[in-house]
């Protein structure tokens, strides 16, 4: 373990940058098969830029001049102040080796030195007719004391595979239960007169789907600023964001709203990002408008890109069953693993 060197990975770095890339790419191939690969372009815009709410920092493990591991610290700066969420990848070839424990052990230092005390991340699981996931995560947390809170099933969808007959049925007969509801669409920047709901939904999203007992998340501080900014970022990073939103006609309420993100460079894949129906409109098939809407969006921008990923509450059966009407499969289960620090 004394061989191990922790850096900071510095941006400007062209070389080290490189090799932190490749090295989450053969953890990707190798741990999740079929996976979303990281982009390049977007990895490296994401060293530069992130929202004003949150403070990113980045490290790599070292070993006789070669990338072995790095890991990567979201600290929020509005809200859950107690929080550390946090990513960690070692090389394959370079598991066993105490890469992973000498990270971690950098890792949790430095997240007692901000005076944080509640460590999160996630580990992949398999489950059944899905590609098989390696387990060295899930033991590995398990081993050093981080304790499953939640499971989310990741889900992914191939456009290719959609039937538009039956999704165009779908949509119609949701319609048909939505009366007093209408659809607003937009790329990138939210129109000004839903932009307050907006950021009420965005907030909703840290209490209002289904989560474990012990998942130690707190109300979020989310307004139009904040919003604007994560939209700003966006932009500058060159991401592509399609959203909708229902309006309640009356009353003029956002009732919910979703949106997909597709990175620079990245063109087979995308991520459902949030989606979310207030409770006082559910049951009048909001949900199903929102995702068969945005998924036309979608194929109107980028028609050859095949998957969506995207990610539920395995208890949440309400948004599981939307997600599997409109095409989403099973890919594996995502395990929240949690430590609260001395």
């Amino acid at each position: 373990m004394s061989d191990i060197e922790i850096l900071p990975i510095d941006p400007l770095d062209t070389d080290l940058v490189e090799a932190w890339i490749a090295m989450q790419n053969v953890v990707i191939e190798h741990d999740r098969p079929g996976d979303a690969p990281y982009s390049p372009a977007h990895q490296r815009l994401r060293l530069l830029l992130h929202p004003s709410a949150v403070n990113v920092e980045r490290y790599a493990a070292r070993v006789d001049g070669v990338i072995v591991g790095a890991f990567e610290l979201v600290l929020f700066l509005k809200d859950n102040q107690h929080l550390a969420s946090f990513e960690l990848e070692v090389h394959p070839d370079h598991r066993r080796r105490g890469v992973g424990s000498r990270m971690l052990e950098s890792l949790e230092q430095r997240v007692a030195e901000l005076g944080r005390d509640t460590l999160l991340s996630g580990v992949a699981e398999t489950v059944e007719d899905a590609p098989e996931m390696d387990h060295a995560g899930r033991e590995f947390a398990k081993a050093r004391g981080y304790a499953a809170v939640d499971n989310e099933i990741h889900r992914r969808n191939d456009l290719f595979a959609v039937n538009d007959d039956d999704l165009a049925k779908l949509y119609a007969d949701a319609w048909a239960k939505a009366a007093g509801y209408e659809l607003v669409q937009w790329v990138n920047h939210a129109p000004e007169d839903i932009v307050e709901g907006i950021a009420a939904m965005r907030a909703r999203m840290y209490t209002d789907p289904p989560m474990g007992e012990e998942l130690d998340i707190r109300p979020a501080v989310f307004d139009v600023e904040r919003v604007r900014d994560e939209e700003r970022v966006r932009a500058d990073r060159g991401e592509l964001q399609l959203a909708a939103a229902v309006r309640h006609v009356e009353s003029g309420e956002v009732a919910g709203m979703t949106d997909i993100l597709v990175y620079p460079g990245s063109e087979l894949h995308a991520g459902q990002n949030d989606t979310i129906v207030d409770p006082a409109h559910r049951g009048k098939r909001l949900g199903t408008i929102l995702k068969i809407a945005n998924q036309r969006l979608l194929r109107e921008y980028r028609p050859r890109l095949r998957y969506v990923h995207t990610w539920n509450a395995e208890v949440n059966s309400h948004m599981i069953a939307i997600n599997e009407a409109v095409g989403y499969r099973r890919f594996c289960r995502d395990i929240d693993v949690q430590k609260k620090l001395a």
